[in-house]
């Protein structure tokens, strides 16, 4: 999940973020969704050109319900349909159940981001007989409707030029959030169906209409949680899994959630040992990490970016606790472990020539407007929250940890808790915290360096999965895309799923690392 806020240590897909991120908004897609128009899918023009060496493409709306259960409005959401480049027999087909989050959106409207996600599916996909879907899930990206609440971007983006305490910050928050829901509840958007179990309806009905009789599922992050509940109940359907940097239902409590919420610095105080160029570390790293923080919330940097939101210049007053906001953020990605040692002989300078492209892609995350904060509220209070126990969570954090990390911490494990009921009254659904089991061939994509959904989550689970193969790469979260090797290790599982191969060798050049 990822939290657009000033603490960014939940479950994401934010491997692509950093990358889409470059590319301007989506259009606008926050329309009201039709009352009348006909469930199913209909075919549209592409809204991108395509060059000639692409595969041939399809672009469709997918309507349905948006509430299944009782049969209200229709909404939609895009797909995008790659066909195999060969004329040899087909194999099941892949599809890319979205960024993950929940809430996090694929860009699907950018041309250079579509190219970029089907070249990276190329070889193990395109070339090997299986056409390639692409989607984003309800109520994100290209959805129709998307939510998002403008007002907490610039709730955020004003935390980075006038800092709050923590807590100061969150409530107002999520008070925004409160105010944009019953909004929407208010035109009658029934936003509690925004959920897992709703999506993996979304995507059967999607199965049925395409008329395909099994297919792939390639879930990253939280949409390794659709791709699990949708293979529990449609097994019959699933070719393969490939789960990439996996959430699990079944994982909702932590048993020392202050060292959770703690590895991830202790992996970059231990920075020497996850960088292959580093030969010698530098000293004192958690001591000097200390210190800086203290030097910076006496006496901040200031500076502005370029364009903050809506194109106006973004002033930054870098405080010592928004410098381990930004920091936890950027450990979402694996390129910090070798610049920290830079970041911090600099930033004692009071420079900030290495640490400045992470405050630059922190604060493009905030700007996202195709990422759907409301979507991953929804998702959270439905498929979450009821099976956590806050009460013990909050008293853990609080012995274990002191101001802004604790405060952070409370953040990131028991938000949006306050913001549920404003869903009304809704039974847990068992199904969100069962044990999953499958004979289904299954491919594990991890990356030793996640600290998001952790190394140790997927080899908790391996029993469960009866024809499991896992591949552990020096990366971080969301590892497919990052090196050959990963996509060299997917094909020869799609090759042969029931067949363990010998692991892809990794090679790394500057431009990986």
């Amino acid at each position: 999940m990822i939290k657009k806020g000033l603490s960014l240590l939940g479950l994401a897909a934010i491997s692509s973020l950093l990358w889409y991120a470059y590319f301007p908004a989506s259009p606008d897609n926050s329309a009201s969704p039709s009352t009348a128009q006909q469930l199913g899918l209909v075919a549209q023009p592409c809204w991108f050109t395509s060059a000639d060496d692409w595969p041939a493409v399809n672009c469709y709306r997918m309507f349905v319900p948006e509430n299944h259960q009782q049969g209200t409005r229709t909404i939609s959401f895009p797909v995008i349909h790659f066909q195999r480049f060969s004329d040899n027999a087909k194999q099941p087909p892949v599809i890319h159940l979205g960024a993950g989050g929940p809430g996090a959106a694929m860009w699907l409207h950018n041309k250079y981001v579509v190219e970029y996600i089907w070249r990276d599916f190329e070889h193990s996909v395109l070339r090997q007989d299986r056409d390639l879907y692409l989607i984003d899930p309800r109520g994100t990206g290209m959805a129709n409707p998307r939510f998002n609440c403008p007002a907490v971007t610039r709730h955020a983006l004003a935390q980075l030029k006038n800092p709050q305490v923590m807590a100061e910050y969150v409530a107002q928050e999520s008070e925004l959030y409160l105010t944009c829901i019953q909004e929407l509840q208010q035109h009658g958007v029934d936003i509690a169906a925004y959920h897992s179990l709703s999506v993996i309806q979304d995507l059967n009905l999607l199965q049925q209409a395409l008329g395909l009789n099994e297919w792939s599922l390639f879930g990253v992050s939280y949409g390794a949680v659709y791709a699990l509940l949708y293979a529990d109940e449609y097994a019959d359907n699933v070719d393969t899994l490939i789960l990439d940097s996996p959430a699990f239902p079944a994982l909702k409590s932590m048993k020392d959630p202050v060292a959770r919420f703690l590895r991830p610095l202790q992996q970059l105080v231990n920075y020497c040992e996850f960088d292959p160029s580093c030969v010698e570390p530098i000293d004192a790293v958690s001591t000097r990490l200390q210190q800086l923080v203290t030097q910076l919330n006496a006496d901040p940097i200031h500076l502005s970016l370029p364009s903050g939101f809506l194109g106006s210049p973004l002033p930054v007053k870098l405080t010592g606790d928004t410098f381990m906001s930004i920091l936890f953020f950027a450990i979402y990605g694996h390129d910090i472990y070798s610049d920290i040692a830079k970041v911090i002989t600099e930033l004692e300078q009071r420079d900030i020539s290495t640490f400045y492209r992470y405050i630059d892609n922190y604060v493009e995350l905030i700007k996202d407007q195709n990422y759907s904060g409301i979507s991953m509220i929804s998702h959270l209070c439905y498929d979450e929250v009821p099976f956590v126990d806050h009460a013990r969570l909050t008293a853990a954090l609080q012995q274990g940890l002191t101001g802004h990390m604790r405060d952070g911490a409370l953040y990131t494990y028991t938000w949006p808790a306050d913001i549920c009921p404003v869903f009304g009254e809704t039974l847990p659904n068992k199904r969100m915290v069962q044990q999953i089991r499958t004979a289904i061939p299954t491919l594990f994509l991890q990356g030793s360096l996640d600290s998001v959904t952790p190394l140790e989550d997927v080899q908790q689970q391996l029993e469960y999965f009866s024809q499991r193969q896992l591949r552990v790469y020096p990366l971080a979260h969301g590892v497919h895309g990052s090196l050959d090797c990963v996509d060299e290790d997917l094909q020869a599982f799609l090759a042969a799923p029931l067949q363990d191969s010998e692991p892809a060798i990794c090679s790394f050049s500057d431009e990986d690392l």
